[in-house]
């Protein structure tokens, strides 16, 4: 069986996908360099565990979904598909980490993007990999 480009709609879930889950750690980098220059949040352990644990998972993760995005388009959905039935748990694997470790505006907004992570996760799961 070879791979075949996926249709026009799946890619654009897949490109969804990839964006959104890009854009939350792109913002969760941002959160935690403001957290660094803010003394009083510099020091604390929840911005010590998003910097030395959350944040390097999320950048493997991003790595491998943008890696398994460019083999999407080539027409093997089955790895993207399988990241996006695991960021499906996204909140869970965050339990423990609090948005708020760099400001309620921020965590609000790091709310919104997991959100968006998870509903972009679930449409293209449920779209493309369940058959």
């Amino acid at each position: 069986m070879t791979a075949q480009t996926p249709p026009a709609y799946h890619e654009y879930l897949a490109q969804r996908f990839s964006q959104a889950f890009e854009a939350f750690v792109a913002e969760v980098h941002t959160a935690v360099d403001a957290g660094i220059l803010d003394p009083a949040r510099s020091s604390t352990p929840a911005l010590l565990m998003w910097q030395t644990e959350a944040l390097p998972q999320l950048e493997q993760e991003q790595a491998k979904i943008q890696n398994a995005y460019a083999v999407f388009k080539s027409g093997e959905t089955g790895p993207l598909t399988e990241l996006a039935r695991s960021e499906l748990g996204l909140a869970k694997q965050l339990d423990g980490f609090p948005l708020d470790f760099s400001g309620s505006d921020r965590a609000q907004t790091l709310d919104q993007l997991e959100t968006a992570v998870v509903s972009a996760a679930y449409r293209l799961y449920s779209t493309v990999g369940i058959h």
